[in-house]
């Protein structure tokens, strides 16, 4: 069992427009303890395979992206949700969440 007052390890995906403000109130909120940093504009199915890449890479139980909202189905982005929790300027979506999104669809 995860201990919630302690930090989780996460990784940041940062776009060159992000709020610098609304990146800090997120990882305070969410007590995220921030081991990477990927400053990147590239586009999203690059950015979230990097995304997976550096969570696997530095084991990170969070990646975190402020410049993303709500994830429409069929977003590059969900592949994120196989390796971390996706934490969004708006949403979380946990670990596998990805998997649960596509079986409902399939309904």
């Amino acid at each position: 069992m995860k201990d919630p007052d302690k930090p989780r390890r996460a990784i940041a995906v940062l776009h060159s427009e992000h709020h610098p403000a609304a990146y800090e109130e997120l990882v305070c909120r969410h007590r995220l303890n921030i081991a990477f940093t990927v400053h990147t504009d590239a586009p999203a199915v690059l950015a979230a395979l990097i995304a997976v890449q550096h969570a696997l890479e530095h084991v990170a139980d969070v990646v975190v992206i402020p410049h993303l909202d709500m994830l429409e189905p069929g977003t590059p982005w969900w592949v994120v949700t196989e390796a971390a929790d996706l934490i969004t300027g708006t949403q979380e979506y946990p670990l596998w969440s990805a998997v649960t999104a596509q079986t409902r669809r399939k309904r």
